[in-house]
């Protein structure tokens, strides 16, 4: 994992009270509403300014479910029973404003019955029922206050039999340790968002799950500010199984359960952590992420190019600018408004992405973010990534990168196929690594995807973790260029594998390229190299290079927020005997390594032609003819050794011929009288650019200009 410079601070928040002895004592408020909701007489005066309009819809939506007599979806394991806060919401507002609140209380209460409906172990949102709770509870007598609070409690032992945290087959950096956005017990294990929001709501209830309650709050209080707040500021940012998996539950749910927290016993976890930390810079991470052409986010790992609604449902509770900026372009992702209503402070000035740096990394996850400029639809943007692994679910794509404008030029391969039933988008040929065949290799999950020469295939391995299998080693911003590099050895089985390296630079300008430098030595000659880029249109050749065109819809947009297409062009400068392959189209988008005899076809599944659109492949292998020593690559290991030089040119649809590029060994480059690209062919990792050397440090002055508020 890269080194920071930076220097931890915790501050831990310290509440007098006798509850507990953990790192500090806590108190939890003694009145209702505690979960989420600050102060009900300020939260309705905004219902009647800023947030009059999002309130109209909760009311309206809250109406309607008086009128229907229920709660909406609310036995539907996939769906967020979102009248359950719409009612709540309007029972504290109408209730402040002087209003018949009773309506909106009696149809949760009518709905709840004798409880079992909350306590129902196949089918309860046993995470939302404690929102509603606390939010009505003035409403309820002190009957159901016990009825609908022991149906809540009983949950406390779910899974784990006990009422503490134990992370009982999972670890803080994995999804199911919070539980999913439906907050029931689909892909859920400790539940700790759930188990949490329930604890909180009912003690000093008079259940008798009491000492339940108190028990895992006890828990809570000990372990994540020493444990979890630790694991959080390593991981960084970007969560550890992608902005897919992060989506499904950890975007939105631990926000929720540290803001809980924060109402109810006035600790406040955001401020705990550094800038970096977990969910802290999760705001800059989907800005990010976020594709300028559609504003959606990007396929990484296994991401699913969704909008960012997921983060807009969090934004309202971490109280920083970007976030706030987040809350605000919410309701054009995201139906939901009650989050808002809740959490919302406008009092905040929000700070559009354009004050980040065009060049970004999550040093925890590996991750490198780059682009040609903020607000603009049109722009260049590119991902470049090597990390460890903190999850299970985490694909084994280290060395992967994209390149997009005005649509995508250099994507992964097509489809969306699950790892439990596609295990060929479970290994890493879908992305754009280097591969080393090892004839003899044989890989885990290999249940219709054989040996693919590629990454060790650690998803869906346990731990320990976090597992390394590469690492960022540079990283330097500058308004000329981003510049990275990376060790991925350890992604690869060491029985093939001496070293791995990669180094990608984006040079800006009117004219932009992006060059990429892989350094690869096998442990025998006769593992035979490959480069493997996947494109989402057909290329043909064009003056010495390849070309083809980005397509703007390739993520499933009909319409996108870019005008045009782009053209790129590809120049292989080594190995300078290339053997250049083209394979893909109908019948060919998921063809096997081309060394491998069984994976001689198209590996297609149901879900193969689903976005992303990309059907084509480049392979790039080393000839049989020898290059000549000090001409082409230096390779001391008598045939161990290929390097891998590319220059990806950026242009407009109608540009015909692609710029001048020439070769300057042993790995360097001329791009007319504009940049000078030299790398070291051997050793150190770095080179130079226009004469000044690449820092091969990791320099992250600018990372933060957007401090915590």
């Amino acid at each position: 994992m890269a080194q920071r410079s930076w220097v931890l601070s915790l501050v831990v928040a310290v509440v007098a009270a006798n509850l507990c002895t953990g790192q500090g004592s806590y108190q939890v408020k003694t009145g209702h509403p505690r979960l989420l909701i600050e102060d009900v007489a300020e939260m309705a005066q905004r219902c009647d300014g800023p947030l009059a309009a999002d309130y109209a819809i909760v009311k309206q939506r809250a109406d309607a479910a008086v009128q229907r007599g229920g709660i909406q979806y609310i036995t539907n394991a996939w769906s967020i029973p979102e009248d359950l806060m719409n009612c709540g919401l309007a029972y504290l507002i109408e209730r402040a404003r002087g209003g018949n609140a009773r309506p909106y209380a009696q149809v949760i209460i009518k709905q709840w019955g004798d409880g079992s409906l909350i306590s129902n172990r196949s089918g309860s949102h046993f995470g939302y029922h404690p929102l509603a709770y606390d939010w009505i509870y003035d409403a309820l007598t002190p009957e159901q206050r016990v009825r609908f609070g022991d149906a809540l409690g009983s949950w406390l032992r779910y899974y784990t039999d006990e009422p503490r945290i134990l992370l009982k087959w999972g670890h803080w950096e994995y999804n199911q340790t919070w539980g999913p956005i439906h907050l029931n017990i689909g892909n859920t294990r400790d539940a700790l968002t759930q188990k949490l929001l329930i604890a909180l709501a009912i003690r000093g209830a008079g259940t008798k799950f009491e000492a339940d309650a108190r028990a895992f709050l006890d828990s809570w209080n000990q372990r994540v500010p020493t444990e979890c707040i630790p694991a959080f500021d390593r991981m960084g940012g970007v969560w550890s199984e992608s902005y897919g998996h992060g989506a499904y539950g950890p975007v939105t749910v631990i926000p929720y359960a540290f803001h809980a927290w924060r109402t109810a016993t006035g600790i406040d976890l955001f401020r705990q952590l550094p800038p970096w930390g977990y969910p802290v810079e999760e705001p800059r991470w989907v800005a990010y992420t976020m594709m300028p052409h559609n504003e959606r986010t990007a396929w990484i790992d296994d991401g699913d190019g969704s909008r960012p609604a997921a983060f807009a449902r969090a934004a309202p509770m971490l109280r920083d600018g970007l976030s706030q900026w987040f809350c605000d372009r919410g309701p054009e992702w995201l139906g939901e408004r009650w989050q808002r209503v809740a959490c919302y402070d406008p009092s905040l000035p929000a700070t559009p992405p354009e004050g980040l740096p065009l060049g970004y990394l999550f040093p925890g996850a590996g991750h490198v973010y780059m682009r040609s400029a903020w607000n603009d639809p049109n722009a260049t943007w590119a991902f470049f990534g090597c990390g460890p692994q903190f999850a299970g679910h985490s694909r084994d794509d280290e060395g992967h990168f994209l390149i997009a404008q005005r649509g995508s030029l250099v994507s992964r391969q097509g489809g969306q196929g699950h790892n439990d039933t596609d295990y060929y988008a479970g290994g890493s040929l879908i992305y754009n690594i280097v591969t080393i065949f090892d004839p003899s290799e044989k890989f885990r999950r290999d249940k219709g995807n054989e040996n693919d020469g590629g990454l060790v295939r650690h998803v869906y391995e346990g731990g320990p973790f976090p597992r390394e299998r590469g690492h960022i080693t540079a990283f330097e911003h500058n308004a000329q260029y981003t510049y990275a590099a990376a060790d991925l050895t350890k992604g690869y089985s060491a029985a093939k594998a001496r070293e791995v390296t990669r180094q990608f630079l984006y040079l800006r300008g009117d004219r932009e390229f992006f060059v990429v430098f892989d350094r690869v030595e096998a442990t025998r000659p006769d593992f035979a190299r490959h480069f493997f880029l996947h494109v989402p249109t057909e290329p043909q050749p064009q003056d010495g290079a390849l070309t083809w065109l980005g397509l703007p819809g390739a993520d499933g947009d009909k319409t996108v927020l870019s005008h045009g297409r782009s053209r790129i062009f590809l120049h292989t400068l080594l190995p300078q005997n290339a053997e250049v392959v083209l394979r893909g189209g109908p019948g060919k988008e998921a063809w096997g390594h081309p060394l491998e005899p069984t994976a001689q076809y198209n590996h297609m599944t149901d879900r193969r032609l689903r976005p992303p659109i990309c059907p084509w492949r480049i392979e790039v292998g080393e000839g049989t003819l020898s290059a000549k020593q000090g001409v082409g690559d230096p390779d001391p290991g008598g045939g161990t050794r290929t390097l891998f030089l590319h220059v990806f040119e950026i242009a407009g649809e109608q540009t015909q011929r692609p710029a001048a590029v020439t070769f300057v060994p042993p790995a360097g480059l001329d791009l007319g009288d504009q940049w000078q690209v030299r790398f070291h062919a051997a050793g150190e990792l770095g080179g130079t650019v226009n004469h000044q050397a690449l820092t091969m440090s990791i320099k992250t002055e600018s990372q933060y200009p957007l401090e915590k508020q």
